[in-house]
Formats: C-alpha cells, sequence, structure tokens
C-alpha cells in the first residue's frame, strides 16, 4: 500500500510517501509561518521528488490530534481536500503514537524494560499524552488530556513500574518539561529522561498508519482534540465570591437577552448570541448566581487570534470584579485553544471598561475616531497571552 503521510498537528509540518512501510521520499518542515501557508507546498514538493500523481496513492494518512486546535485544522482540511479529489481514504493517526514511534531509545536500558510517555503541552500544568511499553506501544495509559500531576501518579502506580519490570521512563515532546517537574514535585523514584525536542516526523506517521491501516472515507475522518474533559472542567460551576463562572449553553441565550437589553444601548440580536454558543470558533461565558446571568463574555477565534465582541455586566452588580474574573476565565480558555494574541475596542470614555482590561493584561495600541459614532473613539487594545 502507498500512502502520503501528513502531520500540522504541532508546530513542525511534515509530509512524506511511504510503500508497505517502505519511505521514498519525505520532508520535515521547522519554518516559523503558518501551517496554512507553509503545508500545501510542503506536499507539492513531496510528490514532485516522488515523481507521482495523487491518482497512483493508495491512501492518506493524517494527524488527527491532539495538538493545536488551528493546526489539526489546517492539515484535515487539506487531506479531506486532497481524498475527496482524488477519491482515495484516508488513515486516521495519533500524534501521541505518531510521536511515540518517531523516537529511539538511545539509552542503556532496554526498551523491554521502558515506558516511553509522548507528551504535548497543552498549558496551565497540562499535558496531551499517552503512556506505552517502548518496546511493543502497547498502552498502558490511554491517550487523553491531563493534569501532569494527575498523571504523574498515575504512571508511579502502574504496575510494571511498581514491580521494576519497567525501570525506566522517557518523555518525548515539548509537554517533557512539564512532566519532569510533576515527577519530582510526586517523588517518582525512577529514572526519567526527558527528550523536549523530540517532534513527530514522517517515519513515526507512517509506522502508525500501517501498525493501524483502517482506511475511511475523507468524509468521516474527524479531530482528535483530546480536549472534552477541559472543557467540562470549564463548564463546571466554580465560585467568584458569590457568582460561579461557565461556558454560556444556549438554555442561556433568553437571560443573556435580558442583559443586554437592560445594560446596553444596542444589544445584539437573539442569531448573535446563539452563534456566540454554538459555533465552534465561537464561545461566550457567563457569571451566574442562582440562575440569574449578571455578566457575560463573548468571544469570536480566528486561527491564532481572538476577537471579544463583548463583555456586559448587569448595572447593579459592577465594581465587583465580575467582569475581571470572567475576562481572566475566557483568557485562560483562548490560551487552552491555541490563541496567542487577543483583541477588543472600547469606547474611550468607558474608565471602568479601560482599567478591567489593562488588569488582564491588555494595552491599548491604536484610536480609531468615531468608531461608536460622532464624537465617540475607539480604543483598540489587544493582549498576548
Amino acid at each position: 500500500m502507498k500512502i502520503l503521510v501528513c502531520d500540522t498537528s504541532n508546530q513542525n509540518a511534515s509530509a512524506g510517501i511511504y510503500e508497505d512501510g517502505k519511505e521514498i521520499v519525505y520532508e520535515l518542515s521547522f519554518e516559523k509561518r503558518t501551517h496554512s501557508e507553509t503545508f500545501m507546498p510542503l506536499v507539492h514538493r513531496v510528490m514532485k521528488l516522488a515523481k507521482m500523481s495523487h491518482s497512483e496513492l493508495d491512501a492518506y494518512a493524517v494527524v488527527v490530534g491532539p495538538g493545536s486546535f488551528t493546526g489539526i485544522r489546517i492539515g484535515l482540511a487539506a487531506v479531506k481536500g486532497m481524498a475527496l479529489a482524488s477519491g482515495k481514504p484516508c488513515i486516521a493517526v495519533s500524534s501521541t503514537e505518531a510521536l511515540a514511534r518517531s523516537c529511539e531509545n538511545a539509552t542503556a536500558t532496554p526498551r523491554e524494560e521502558t515506558i516511553i510517555v509522548p507528551a504535548f503541552d497543552a498549558r496551565n500544568n497540562r499535558v496531551f499524552a499517552r503512556v506505552a511499553e517502548d518496546d511493543t506501544m502497547k498502552t498502558l495509559i490511554a491517550e487523553n488530556a491531563y493534569d501532569a500531576d494527575d498523571l504523574a501518579v498515575k504512571i508511579k502506580n502502574i504496575p510494571e513500574i511498581v514491580y521494576g519490570t519497567r525501570r525506566q521512563i522517557i518523555v518525548v515532546g515539548n509537554g517533557a518539561d512539564v512532566m519532569k517537574k510533576a515527577f519530582e514535585r510526586n517523588k517518582v523514584h525512577i529514572n526519567v529522561y526527558c527528550a523536549g525536542g523530540a517532534a513527530i516526523t514522517p517515519k513515526g506517521v507512517a509506522e502508525a498508519a500501517f501498525a493501524h491501516p483502517e482506511l475511511i472515507s475523507a468524509r468521516d475522518v474527524k479531530a482528535a482534540y483530546c480536549a472534552v474533559s477541559q472543557a467540562e472542567r470549564l463548564k463546571k460551576t466554580e465560585p467568584t465570591e458569590e457568582f460561579k463562572i461557565r461556558l454560556a449553553t444556549v438554555e442561556d441565550i433568553d437571560r443573556i437577552m435580558v442583559l443586554e437589553e437592560g445594560a446596553i444601548p444596542h444589544p445584539w440580536q437573539r442569531k448573535e448570541i446563539e452563534k456566540l454558543i454554538t459555533d465552534e470558533n465561537k464561545c461566550a461565558f457567563v457569571s451566574e448566581k442562582n440562575g440569574h446571568i449578571a455578566c457575560y463574555i463573548g468571544c469570536e477565534i480566528v486561527l491564532d487570534e481572538g476577537n471579544i465582541g463583548n463583555l456586559v455586566t448587569e448595572e447593579e452588580e459592577r465594581g465587583k470584579g465580575l467582569a475581571t474574573a470572567i475576562m481572566k476565565r475566557l483568557l485562560e480558555y483562548l490560551k487552552e485553544r491555541g490563541v496567542k494574541n487577543v483583541y477588543l475596542e472600547v469606547e474611550s470614555t468607558n474608565d471602568a471598561a479601560i482599567l478591567v482590561y489593562k488588569k488582564c493584561g491588555f494595552k491599548s495600541y491604536h484610536i480609531r475616531k468615531g468608531y461608536f459614532g460622532t464624537g465617540r473613539d475607539a480604543i483598540l487594545m489587544d493582549c498576548e497571552i
């Protein structure tokens, strides 16, 4: 079977052609430009070097995550397009398995006595990871999003570790430093080697694809963000003084509309609020007490940028820190989604709002004259997260 392997799930991008496990050609790119700019030209170069057309391929193998939300979407969209156009099936590949298979054990301890932990930094002491036997790739702890300390404890209690049949841990990927600190905090007394610079290679993707050659239609390939646990964590009500902050749901729309209509002169329409909640590239949080919503914030996500459209606090609850708390929660969520810069506009006379934004790390970078109407200027602000 001849396959084109593709990966854009993290910082590097790669593509290669393999036939029955044998390498024909590949290219690995560490360019700082976005994958949307570099990936398809990279694929074209690989196909040209191989002197092949897409019709000669049997399938496309694509890394579906976990990893960068934006990177995964770019790779999936590109591979789906190529597969549908050529009428070829796809193979979905896990990023953690591809990373594990990209690495070789160069230590003195043999592979049959080693556990490998491919881990990607998911920020805020979390990692996307799995735990496997280094020699067989048998999964010992399933791929998911983990708190690093929780994962360290789970690894510490693996029977193979407890009874000494596996006496070494190798952590690979950019989550290695996070896991190293977690192992130290949780007193994991075993040899731990960290390779933070390890990256997914076309060879690793190809090995994973040939190990699990399940052919599926391009229409059925889905991303494996492994972020459900994070989203559910954020949906849980957590106290901020008397209020609780959580992701908004469609059941909140009527109450958000009441808040908007009572707090600002030009409230958003119902359809706009509904899109904030249901569109995967948008999000909204509410601050609630006893079923009453006193504050909400909405944001649109485009690649690695966020644009805050509205932050509204009920008049009676202003000055109590609700806006600052909900903004901080939103920024935490956006950071987890891979957003790097967040933007907003605020009326130049709205001193209270400007103070909140500055507390949360925003800085002004431009004034847009008459943005809110005659004589009502907007201050444009941004925040790097």
